[in-house]
C-alpha cells in the first residue's frame, strides 16, 4: 500500500509530519481567518490522481 501511494503521489513520496505542520502554520495566520469550516488535504496532490 505504501509503495502504491508513493508511486501515485505527484511528488513521489508520502506525506510527512513536517508537511502537515507547515500547512497548519500557514493556515494559522491572521490573513487566513476567513478560511473556516473547510477540509484541506495535505497530500501533495495524491487525491487528484485517484
Amino acid at each position: 500500500m505504501l509503495g502504491r501511494a508513493t508511486k501515485r503521489n505527484p511528488h513521489g513520496r508520502l506525506t510527512r509530519p513536517e508537511d502537515v505542520a507547515e500547512a497548519i502554520v500557514l493556515l494559522s495566520g491572521a490573513r487566513t481567518s476567513w478560511i473556516t469550516g473547510n477540509v484541506i488535504g495535505v497530500d501533495g496532490g495524491e487525491t487528484l490522481t485517484v
